[in-house]
């Protein structure tokens, strides 16, 4: 976001901050953050979506619940870690953040005994973000990263045949992005500037589903989301900027409003579940198109030349295939344990990477239970294990070595009455 500066005397060029390394990427999505029992499972859910949060998996399956009015709500504890490491050996970990995104899922009583209406408010690509030391390693590149998402997803679905139901809902999507960094000054004989970009947005797409059961011993499902176009807009904040450069904007600190387009990708699912005499196993296949994200602009309302101007820059991230497992064993008719698998590839390139989006490739290990209160009440319960894989990187952003892990706890009550 700053452009490539000339030092007044000696004429030695120097990026200032590099552009793609001040923007905060969406957390990834699939992640177990949309209700406790499917989060238990590995997120494999689409084939089997028996239960309300089927908003966010298939929304076909809403039609398969009993007529009762329903609401299943609660939220996820996600705590994300990274260490970098240097390529002289030097380690840097991120801050201690938890996050908390919420989910919430409300159906009437069925007015029909073949179609479903209801609404669900959940965060499809979570809530994340990263934040490091601000005299450390990757100061330059990145010091606080934040992106909260935030659906409302009005819903209908139905019956098509007696074994094939489908769904459709409506996406509005909520968006808020925070970045902060430092810039280094020292070629121009100052210290460290600070730069803080905050953002918000909202954006308008759909999602859809089909769900097939020939046999009560097994069922299909697929299920679309569609892209979602944003245009994030807020303000850039520039402080300490050195001597040299405070003629250009008028002293020591420099303010603007910004905007930023950005293209949430579109995710193909597919699903298929088998329901044993003794335990119900369910395995997904899922395409998340991050290709929608191939370049990143940043455009000022206000400019001053080189120091602050409009830009682009490319991100290059690619598709990905998520696969997830997952097993459910009734011990009672009140309890359930659950178990689940999900690896889940990186849609960041080694050369865009950065400590603001560190991802490598994640394996998430899941457990959980189920347990019926009293008639109507359940309460589920899980617990994540998020394992990356360590990703070795040479760019020109930040080149080091990261590790990261993730930690999921959530809990989920559903209510039938």
């Amino acid at each position: 976001m700053f452009a490539l500066l000339k030092h007044p005397r000696n004429g030695l060029s120097l990026s200032a901050v590099l552009l793609a390394a001040s923007w905060t990427p969406p957390a990834t999505a699939g992640g177990p953050v949309h209700g406790g029992r499917a989060a238990a499972m590995g997120t494999a859910f689409v084939g089997l979506a028996d239960d309300l949060s089927a908003f966010a998996y298939n929304p076909a399956g809403l039609a398969l619940l009993n007529p009762e009015r329903q609401l299943y709500g609660g939220a996820t504890l996600v705590a994300p870690a990274t260490t970098y490491r240097n390529p002289a050996g030097q380690p840097e970990s991120t801050e201690l953040q938890i996050f908390a995104p919420p989910h919430l899922y409300y159906l009437p009583k069925a007015a029909s005994p073949d179609w479903r209406f209801g609404i669900g408010v959940f965060a499809p690509f979570g809530v994340g973000g990263r934040k490091w030391s601000s005299h450390g390693l990757t100061r330059y590149a990145s010091t606080e990263s934040l992106i909260g998402t935030l659906a409302i997803n009005p819903t209908l679905a139905g019956r098509l045949a007696p074994a094939l139901h489908a769904g459709f809902g409506l996406d509005l999507m909520l968006v808020r992005s925070l970045s902060r960094l430092k810039a280094d000054q020292s070629l121009l004989g100052a210290g460290d500037g600070n730069v803080k970009i905050q953002s918000s947005g909202a954006g308008l797409g759909f999602n859809a589903g089909l769900h097939y059961a020939p046999s009560p011993n097994w069922s299909i499902g697929a299920a679309y989301r569609s892209k979602i176009r944003v245009r994030l807009k807020g303000d850039l904040h520039l402080r300490d900027l050195a001597p040299p450069l405070q003629p250009i904007v008028g002293g020591s600190a420099f303010n603007s409003d910004i905007s930023s387009p950005m293209t949430f990708p579109d995710i193909i699912s597919l699903g298929i579940a088998f329901r044993l005499p003794r335990a119900t196993l369910t395995f997904d296949a899922e395409q998340i198109r991050w290709s929608s994200f191939r370049n990143q602009e940043l455009n000022l309302k206000r400019e001053a030349p080189p120091v602050a101007a409009d830009s682009s820059t490319p991100l290059d991230w690619r598709n990905i295939w998520t696969l997830r497992a997952g097993i459910e064993v009734p011990l009672s008719g009140a309890t359930a344990l659950r178990a689940g698998y999900a690896y889940v590839p990186s849609p960041i390139p080694e050369h865009t990477l950065s400590p603001a989006a560190p991802d490598g490739a994640m394996h998430h290990l899941s457990i959980g239970f189920g347990h019926k209160l009293r008639d109507g009440l359940a309460l589920d319960v899980f617990y994540t294990a998020g394992i990356g894989r360590k990703r070795n990187v040479a760019n020109a952003i930040l080149s080091g070595a990261y590790d990261n892990t993730t930690h999921y706890a959530g809990v989920s009550i559903a209510q039938a009455f």
